[in-house]
């Protein structure tokens, strides 16, 4: 495990600070579709504008949306809330509990455990333990101050003070800080402060914070470091925009716990959180709130803070962090072709340049099944023509197999739609007959049936899939794992002559539509019962069916929850 020093802590500019330094602008850097950024947005498009991945720009699956973020990105949530009012309370099960404290300690022994503070002080008390306060009293030196096992910077001033307010925060949340906390500590911290303007504006900070754990005032030597000077946001660049705003962090820290007014900018600092209340991971939002309330922000400046976190947070109190999800092709392209079958267009600057820019990625383009989707769902986003080489891949067995099984038919199917997105076209495989009588072969079956319609095939249907051997699984969708699996049979069913009648139109009623939609995502399909969250391929499926049977797709709402328009 890689040490934390309070540079990194904080930072975080190792893995991903140019892109959030980009995007901390006055101006706001939301990722918008082409045909997303306006308020006539086309509603499909608009709906499927809140799965676009701010780390990469590219379509990320839906159900991650019910899936809470990890320890640290909620340890910061609850920070927030706490700032904005009123005191969250979370109700974690056994399962979340336990997934939060493996997750936060096995990172980190010390800091790990200071995420798990603000979540045991909302209410999830039984994340920290008397067994947590023995192990970071272990992790206290002779001196008085706090060191991570195997920490390699033992002369790091600014590590130290971070290290030792982490755990005196941690301390105070599992069991209360001890007067031989404050014997064996305190002189440390007096020793410390001495230093005064020579110190770093964030070991000042960390410092003022734990002289205020400790129950002690803070030092006038401590107010002696200068406060950092921020006339012109936006003319600064990547690196030191965001280095801005981890000093006016520092700095409003440390005026707060000083109990002194600060200097900052109100305007200034109103204006970048309304900006990007929506794009800031939560650390870093925390951070920027933080700041305003520090220098005077009015109110009604937080109003897209708290619009966020409240669609953000489930239903446990744990919130989702839509700035940590990764996009990727294959939820890019069944993204794309949603927006197609809907009418709407498919033209998407911001997806292609994702798309491009994973493409030139070697590691990635070797597969030959992902260098097809990328190259469909670029054709779709950009209208560009496939390479010589992607369209080659259409003819080669090793990406399109010539014979279907059972095992190989998802396979094939995916890469057959991928060509003919492309607009190229595959040869009609050979699918030698099987049993229809589980399933997993009834599911296979449907899905070539269903493919080699989609793909123009049509007259090379394999005769040994009848209505008669699917009837029966179409009218009982509960014999069927998913939502896609039951629509595709569906589809087959209805594709090989099989009769809409009322016991099919119950079945489909009961098997698909009852599955559709989730939070914020109306217009989408569950995976299957068993999921609270959507499923982009569950909804092509379902989408494909609806418009066999001569339904229309709509969206039921916009994402604000509004109706649609169209």
């Amino acid at each position: 495990m890689t040490t934390r020093t309070a540079t990194g802590w904080r930072r975080a500019l190792a893995a991903s600070a140019t892109g959030l330094a980009c995007c901390l602008l006055l101006v706001g850097c939301e990722a918008k579709s082409d045909a997303a950024g306006s308020g006539d947005a086309a509603p499909v498009t608009q709906e499927l504008s809140l799965l676009v991945s701010t780390q990469n720009g590219m379509y990320y699956p839906p159900f991650l949306r019910d899936e809470p973020a990890g320890p640290e990105s909620n340890s910061y949530a609850v920070r927030l809330k706490t700032l904005l009012g009123p005191k969250p309370q979370l109700g974690l099960s056994a399962k979340s509990g336990a997934f939060f404290r493996q997750e936060a300690i096995g990172t980190s022994p010390l800091w790990g455990r200071s995420w798990l503070a603000p979540l045991a002080s909302a209410g999830a008390a039984d994340l920290l333990t008397a067994s947590d306060a023995v192990a970071l009293r272990s992790m206290r030196t002779r001196q008085g101050w706090f060191s991570e096992p195997g920490n390699e910077h033992p002369d790091d001033g600014p590590y130290r003070a971070a290290a030792t307010a982490a755990a005196l925060e941690t301390l105070a949340a599992s069991g209360g800080i001890t007067e031989d906390d404050r014997a064996l500590t305190l002189p440390w911290l007096k020793r410390a402060a001495k230093a005064g303007d020579g110190l770093a504006l964030s070991e000042a900070a960390d410092l003022a914070r734990g002289f205020r754990l400790l129950g002690a005032s803070v030092p006038q030597t401590l107010l002696a470091v200068r406060a950092p000077s921020i006339s012109d946001f936006t003319a600064l660049g990547e690196k030191e925009r965001y280095q801005a705003l981890l000093d006016a962090y520092s700095y409003a820290v440390l005026s707060q716990a000083a109990g002194v007014p600060s200097k900052l900018d109100a305007n200034l600092w109103a204006k970048l959180v309304q900006h990007n209340a929506a794009s800031l991971d939560y650390r870093d939002l925390y951070y920027a709130v933080t700041v305003a309330q520090a220098a005077g922000a009015p109110s009604d400046s937080y109003a897209a803070v708290r619009n966020r976190v409240t669609a953000d947070t489930l239903p446990d109190g744990t919130i989702r962090d839509s700035t940590a999800y990764a996009g990727s092709p294959e939820a890019s392209v069944y993204g794309l072709r949603l927006r197609a079958l809907a009418g709407e267009s498919t033209r998407d600057s911001a997806q292609a340049a994702a798309l491009r820019k994973i493409a030139a990625e070697p590691q990635i383009s070797a597969d030959p099944h992902v260098r097809l989707t990328i190259a469909a769902a670029l054709k779709l986003a950009s209208g560009a023509e496939p390479t010589v080489a992607d369209s080659a891949l259409c003819h080669s067995a090793q990406a399109v197999p010539t014979a279907v099984s059972p095992e190989n038919a998802e396979a094939w199917s995916r890469a057959a739609l991928a060509c003919a997105d492309m607009g190229v076209g595959t040869p009609s495989p050979q699918a030698a007959a099987w049993s229809l009588d589980d399933p997993a072969k009834v599911t296979a079956a449907a899905t070539v049936v269903t493919t080699l319609s989609d793909t123009g095939h049509s007259g090379s249907l394999p005769q040994w899939v009848t209505a008669a051997e699917l009837r029966s699984w179409a009218a009982n969708p509960e014999r069927l794992p998913s939502v896609s699996a039951y629509a595709t049979v569906v589809r087959a069913y209805l594709i090989v002559g099989g009769s809409m009648d009322s016991e099919i139109r119950e079945a489909i009623d009961r098997g698909m539509e009852a599955q559709r939609g989730c939070a914020q995502l109306p217009s989408l399909y569950r995976a299957d019962p068993s999921q609270s969250g959507c499923d982009l391929k569950a909804t092509w499926s379902a989408w494909k069916l609806t418009l066999l049977r001569g339904g229309q797709l709509r969206a039921r709402t916009t994402p604000s929850g509004e109706p649609s328009k169209k």
